[in-house]
């Protein structure tokens, strides 16, 4: 069921989360995100269906890869949120998900102001020092740098999880494609024996549904081109999450994950 934009739900950050937010990210203190987002969802008591849960490993490393669900009201982060909060849950007495973001924004405006996206490199770089976030630098050509945040991640995910939206920026309430090489970052990072856990998030009416599916690894052939292995690679995340959402949300994938189910039951 289908609900105009004017009657879904608002979600808003609380007054106090973002006065101790604000204050720590200055002080240079470190917090949860697990509990800053149980804070926010409390503060947002908005419908909400959690599935899938039982595929989630009690044990060892792990990659979360979601989609980047987005509208006026509801944020990816709100998600990040939702599925943090959920995990911390479930994995009780393990560490909490660290997630990988962008290091920075283009093309935003306080009014007709531009900011510059080196305000944005600053601010989020606190922000990844105050939850242990890693940011990953938009730009392909900086390799050297990309080359870093996996290394930072490959760390945190020797310590527990971590999580991705591999779409990145290009965020919409329908699947998109993730930016070329983004498949071989997280090749790389799974390395052939990490598991990814796909989570879709999507409005069912007004309710957010946040479904885990059943973990898998990357398959890829060292005989193939990097850019085959890439595109491969992205195909087989996105249709991992995808095949978790109605049909109405498949966007850009519908076509690979329609023949994909339909391999699958023949």
């Amino acid at each position: 069921m289908l609900v105009s934009d004017a009657h879904l739900p608002q979600y808003d950050l609380p007054r106090r989360a973002i006065v101790r937010f604000a204050r720590d990210t200055v002080l240079g203190r470190q917090r949860s995100w697990s509990d800053d987002s149980r804070l926010v969802l409390e503060a947002n008591p908005y419908a909400r269906t959690i599935l899938g849960l039982e595929h989630v490993p009690a044990k060892g490393p792990l990659i979360v890869v979601m989609n980047h669900f987005n509208r006026p009201g509801l944020r990816p982060y709100h998600c990040a949120m939702v599925v943090s909060a959920a995990l911390t849950e479930r994995l009780a007495g393990r560490p909490e998900v660290r997630w990988a973001f962008t290091s920075e924004y283009r093309d935003r405006k306080i009014g007709p102001v531009p900011i510059s996206p080196a305000v944005f490199r600053w601010a989020f770089a606190r922000m990844a020092r105050t939850y242990d976030f890693v940011p990953i630098p938009r730009q392909e050509l900086l390799v050297m740098n990309r080359a870093l945040a996996l290394r930072r991640l490959a760390r945190r995910l020797s310590e527990g999880p971590v999580g991705l939206a591999p779409e990145g920026l290009l965020a919409s309430d329908t699947l998109v494609e993730p930016p070329e090489g983004n498949g071989l970052f997280l090749e790389l990072l799974g390395r052939g024996v990490v598991p990814f856990l796909p989570v879709a998030a999507w409005e069912d009416g007004s309710a957010l549904t946040v479904r885990f599916g059943k973990p898998f690894h990357l398959s890829h052939s060292t005989r193939l081109s990097r850019e085959e292995r890439d595109r491969l690679a992205r195909d087989q995340v996105m249709i991992a999450i995808g095949s978790l959402m109605p049909r109405r949300y498949w966007g850009a994938y519908e076509a690979r994950i329609a023949a994909s189910l339909g391999a699958a039951a023949t």
